[in-house]
């Protein structure tokens, strides 16, 4: 096996709680070949002093601070220190098998044309231990981004990937509006720029579920899956791929909040098929969500998510 640095990402915040054990199971890897960079992104708690503690007597685990500015800004600036051409990520509540980064990093050795590979786990509630499953699949690709559509198809914890990959999209996005599904935004322009990844049944992995977590809380998912669909529609999304996602954004005609921004892509739509004069037409006529004007926007989307 190539003795390859992998760089794990650990985003931390008020983690005292577990982030012993998660750093304990990073240090019992059976792959040696890693450096450790937590990222304490403002933390009130002792957090702080338990990774201090850590990187003290093993120099293979780097501490690093930041003001809060959540997961996706955390994990960049760790990317931005990493020194690996391969990067893993772990949270501060989660753990790994020891067998993890040996297992993943003889597959990624042995083929290297993949990007990403990911696998299956477990959750984990207290002592309670469920299967983490995943659709375990030879390749993904940019022919998979629909598949990736239904539902985020990777737990970050069991990701390791390219860090010239990473470096090609961007990383993470910063964008508060996508901030709890910043890693699903992060894989499907992965996809979108031609990465190709591989899932495997082994199980490497323990994501708990606890109170404390760090999950949707109070905000509208809803809202931040259009947030993310309409970021990659603009940004990322060339002219084929783009109908893609136009099919999921018009299923939001049908709520209020969401008409105007839905007519919005569909006049960008119709600006980068150079009708302006239809684009201009279409924003002043059916400016109101209405029952109908809802019908006949959701038809016309729908049109152009079939070209």
């Amino acid at each position: 096996m190539d003795k390859a640095l992998v760089s794990i990402i650990m985003p931390a915040y008020n983690a005292e709680q577990f982030i012993f054990e998660s750093i304990e199971s990073v240090i019992r890897q059976t792959y040696a070949y890693w450096e450790l960079i937590v990222v304490d992104d403002g933390s009130t708690d002792h957090t702080a002093g338990i990774i201090q503690q850590f990187a003290a007597i093993d120099a293979r685990i780097i501490y690093l601070y930041q003001e809060n500015a959540k997961q996706g800004k955390a994990r960049n600036h760790g990317i931005s220190k990493s020194r690996g051409d391969y990067v893993a990520f772990l949270d501060a509540d989660d753990k790994w098998e020891k067998s993890k980064l040996s297992m993943q990093m003889g597959i990624l050795s042995a083929h290297h044309q993949l990007d990403l590979i990911f696998s299956q786990g477990y959750f984990l509630q207290d002592s309670d231990v469920r299967n983490f499953d995943v659709n375990v699949q030879e390749t993904w690709d940019c022919n998979s981004v629909k598949d990736f559509l239904y539902h985020n198809q990777i737990p970050i914890l069991s990701v390791i990937v390219k860090r010239s990959a990473l470096l090609k999209v961007g990383g993470f996005t910063e964008q508060p509006a996508i901030q709890n599904i910043e890693d699903y935004h992060l894989w499907i322009k992965l996809l979108l720029a031609g990465s190709i990844f591989r899932s495997v049944a082994h199980r490497l992995f323990y994501y708990r579920i606890h109170p404390q977590q760090s999950t949707f809380g109070n905000t509208d998912s809803r809202l931040l899956f259009f947030n993310l669909y309409e970021d990659i529609y603009y940004y990322y999304a060339d002219d084929r791929q783009k109908p893609i996602f136009m099919d999921k954004i018009r299923w939001f005609i049908f709520h209020t909040e969401y008409y105007s921004r839905c007519l919005l892509v569909y006049s960008f739509y119709l600006n980068k098929k150079r009708w302006r004069v239809i684009a201009v037409a279409m924003e002043k006529l059916f400016n109101r969500p209405s029952a109908l004007n809802q019908k006949i926007l959701f038809k016309l989307l729908s049109w152009g998510s079939s070209q």
